[in-house]
């Protein structure tokens, strides 16, 4: 039986689940999760305990659960349904939800991040059913709705306690052929800036809100970069990647707004971040009095990490090793549905799931069929081995 349940299913399989998957445009903002939801329970077999959970007329994730013997305990598959959107639409090779197929490569939205990883879930959810035996403990497969925003599957997975009793998670992102023990968090702020306007061959008469705005990004760059180092994930970063200012050339701006994207690593306080920002606008607008600063918080995810030393990430990666991936720990620069699940709880978990994590949100997005047969076959073999 352990055999069965953890030999790799057939590229053919795989095709056939991943083309479905693609094929349903689950792109943001509109997201249309709820329709690949119920396409995923018509190819999961009869007895699972199945339950949607409805998040509006478009939106639902699914979360099955494969019951054990005990309560305690369980394992916790986690996968994304939403893509973002299909930017570029004259660049791709092949229209985006074609799921165009040549060779070992299928090309679409969304095939690597992550309907591979789901496929490779359905597949797993396929095999151990096919077993016929109850596992010693629980195990889900969450299929959520909404992580390429604001997470509201996973939030609301977690609000119904879905998952209290899990011990283990495995995140099924795209992870290159390797296990990520660790993603950097994110921290979002728009600063709004209020200043004077003026002739612009008078600026002393004026308040400048775009320059006061450049020397507050400038002034929080400098004091949160190069200040921890990860050995996996390297450093914090602060980028300014929205900013509005001004309205002509010959004015000069009475106001601003800019958005900063802050990455860190574990260790890094993002409220040590908030009250820096806040004492650089405090100190600013000390400069001048005319000057005055708000600042908004847009998102914030911590930095996780699992230790390489855990008994679940060695088990992980043996079982890795065995099936044809990498056991060389990752990084992921890019949070997933674990920042918004692991609030306050210290549930070991790993980044593992077929796919190239370089081409998420790329045109000509594309991935490995054969990488969703090893990943199926790490997932099937992990919980034989360990929950049968």
């Amino acid at each position: 039986m352990r055999e069965e349940a953890g030999c790799k299913p057939t590229i053919e399989e795989c095709r056939k689940v991943l083309e479905s998957l693609v094929r349903v445009d689950t792109c943001q903002p509109e997201g249309n999760e709820g329709k690949l939801a119920d396409l995923i329970r018509q190819m999961l077999p009869e007895g699972l305990k199945c339950r949607k959970l409805v998040h509006s007329s478009q939106r639902a994730s699914l979360v099955v659960k494969v019951e054990g013997e005990a309560e305690e305990g369980g394992l916790a598959l986690i996968g994304h349904l939403d893509t973002v959107a299909c930017s570029e639409q004259d660049g791709w090779a092949y229209p985006p939800h074609q799921a165009e197929v040549k060779g070992d490569i299928l090309y679409g939205r969304g095939a690597a991040d992550m309907k591979g990883g789901d496929a490779a879930m359905i597949l797993t959810l396929q095999q151990i059913a096919r077993s016929g035996k109850k596992p010693g403990r629980s195990i889900y497969f969450c299929f959520t709705a909404d992580e390429e925003s604001k997470g509201m599957g996973i939030c609301s997975i977690v609000e119904e306690k879905c998952l209290d009793q899990v011990e283990e998670v495995i995140i099924c992102e795209p992870s290159d052929e390797k296990i990520g023990i660790c993603e950097k968090g994110a921290l979002w702020l728009r600063t709004a800036v209020r200043g004077k306007a003026s002739h612009a061959s008078r600026p002393e008469l004026g308040v400048n809100a775009v320059e006061y705005g450049i020397h507050f990004a400038n002034r929080l760059k400098a004091a949160v970069e190069g200040n921890k180092s990860h050995p996996i994930l390297g450093q914090d970063t602060v980028s300014v990647t929205r900013f509005d200012g001004g309205v002509m050339t010959n004015i000069i701006p009475a106001s601003a707004q800019m958005e900063l994207d802050i990455r860190t690593v574990p260790g890094t306080s993002h409220d040590d971040i908030i009250r820096t920002a806040d004492d650089i606008c405090k100190e600013i607008m000390s400069m001048h009095p005319a000057v005055h600063m708000e600042i908004e918080i847009l998102n914030n995810r911590p930095a996780l990490e699992t230790p390489q030393d855990s008994p679940f990430v060695r088990r992980v990666m043996e079982t890795a090793k065995r099936t044809g991936i990498s056991g060389e720990p990752k990084g992921l620069y890019f949070y997933t549905d674990a920042s918004q699940m692991m609030f306050g709880r210290t549930v070991p978990f790993v980044i593992a799931g077929p796919g190239d994590d370089a081409l998420a949100h790329c045109v000509n997005e594309h991935i490995s069929l054969s990488s969703v047969a090893r990943y199926t076959e790490l997932y099937s073999r992990y919980i034989m081995e360990h929950y049968y």
